[in-house]
């Protein structure tokens, strides 16, 4: 597929459906306009494949669309997208129009209403987690306020940025900072020893943490302020130490209020910060200064009769494995790992880092059928041993050892860079 450049400006008609009003946004390899259209006004974003080496078209083109079906996904807070097409070879899609613009403008203003709006960032992420994704680029131009004042998750798809290492140099276009997305980085995320790292939500509670700190202080962050990437190392060995200044947090309105919350969800160690969001919610509940149980997230009921296995994030999105489909004539265990004798392969990017072992883990049926365990690792015939995965398996954010653990209908399993829901 062609692309061809692209130079649209206001009042320029797009297909007889779209008509440009402005330019909202822009990022590495995207742009979005407001645009008036049949449906009223909506926002328009344009991945600039025009822009792209045609090598990187087909991949740069697979994550522009994963980020519009992240963004059909059904929950409140969510900027939800609504068509895709695409312009002279550009992909595109139309998504609602959120007239008070990002979280950006309430750095340092308006304090007293981070509770509610930080209610609306987690209810968000709680429904991206339940659906087996991450965010991984939290921050408050992400963070979009609707028109009745709540807040709404957006740009699932960190578009053309892959690979952490390459977001160093992705200006977010503020005067004041020239860097924006490692400063929300976790620790774990800047450690590629021994592999990589595995994607679990707390790598989305750290950058939560870390935007709520800069919300309160006027837009410091808690470890640091660089200038440019040369002062990064710095910043993040500070992160990896928990060194920060807690005391200039208390001195701002709320921030002592918001203390205990912040700390936990910047603890170096992943294990050691908010598991999930609905604790951090129930811990913000009081500071809204309303006893409503706004956390109390209705859960689906969840079954041991499980069927089938489903890709939600990494290579292979919405791909689907019947379970007793791959069992039969294998006997009771399914592999799954980058190799291509596993009963399930997750594929991996020849040019890029793999958080994935060769033989990850090993989804097992009971013997009286009853039930289903997921344990890391494989057995390894040839050694007559037991192989765990370098990084680790992970469900629901809960590392599992080779003794395994029950599987249930919505249960999410991590393997490096991609999840796996069980229905």
């Amino acid at each position: 597929m062609i692309a061809y450049r692209l130079d649209l400006k206001e009042g320029n008609v797009i297909g007889d459906e779209y008509c440009i009003v402005k330019k909202i946004g822009t990022g590495s390899y995207g742009d979005v306009y407001l645009v008036n259209s049949r449906h009223g006004y909506c926002a328009l974003k344009i991945l600039r494949l025009f822009d792209v080496l045609p090598d990187n078209h087909d991949n740069m083109i697979k994550y522009f669309k994963q980020e519009y079906e992240t963004a059909k996904m059904p929950g409140e807070c969510f900027v939800h997208s609504l068509e895709y097409s695409e312009i002279k070879g550009n992909p595109c899609f139309t998504m609602e129009y959120c007239s008070n613009g990002d979280l950006v403008k309430f750095v340092g203003k308006n304090t007293a209403l981070l509770p509610n709006l930080a209610r609306d960032i987690l209810i968000g992420l709680h429904d991206l987690h339940s659906g087996g994704k991450i965010h991984r680029d939290l921050k408050p131009e992400n963070v979009l306020i609707r028109e009745n004042r709540r807040a709404a998750l957006t740009d699932f798809g960190v578009v053309g940025n892959k690979d952490p290492n390459k977001r160093l140099s992705r200006s977010i276009f503020r005067k004041k900072q020239k860097f924006g997305t490692p400063l929300y980085m976790a620790p774990e995320m800047n450690d590629l020893k021994g592999g990589g790292v595995t994607y679990l939500p707390t790598i989305d509670i750290w950058s939560f943490g870390v935007m709520m700190h800069e919300l309160l202080t006027f837009g410091s962050f808690p470890f640091g302020n660089p200038q440019d990437e040369a002062e990064l190392p710095e910043y993040h060995i500070k992160a990896k130490a928990e060194i920060w200044n807690r005391q200039y947090l208390c001195e701002f309105p709320y921030g002592r209020e918001w203390l205990p919350i912040i700390e936990r969800c910047l603890k170096a160690d992943y294990q050691e910060r908010y598991q999930n969001v609905i604790d951090i919610m129930k811990d913000v509940e009081p500071l809204a200064g309303t006893s409503s149980s706004c956390y109390q997230i209705d859960r689906p009921s969840r079954s041991a009769s499980i069927s089938r296995i489903v890709i939600t994030q990494g290579m292979d999105l919405g791909k689907t494995y019947k379970l007793y489909d791959l069992l039969e004539g294998k006997g009771r265990m399914i592999r799954v790992g980058r190799n291509d004798k596993n009963d399930i392969v997750l594929k991996v990017d020849p040019d890029g880092d793999t958080y994935l072992s060769r033989y990850h883990l090993t989804i097992e049926r009971s013997r009286d059928g009853h039930y289903w365990t997921v344990k890391d690792g494989q057995w390894m015939k040839e050694l007559r041993e037991w192989g765990s995965s370098t990084n680790g398996t992970y469900l629901n954010a809960s590392p599992v050892t080779s003794e395994g653990q029950r599987l249930y209908t919505g249960d999410i399993i991590t393997a490096g860079e991609y999840k796996l829901k069980i229905e």
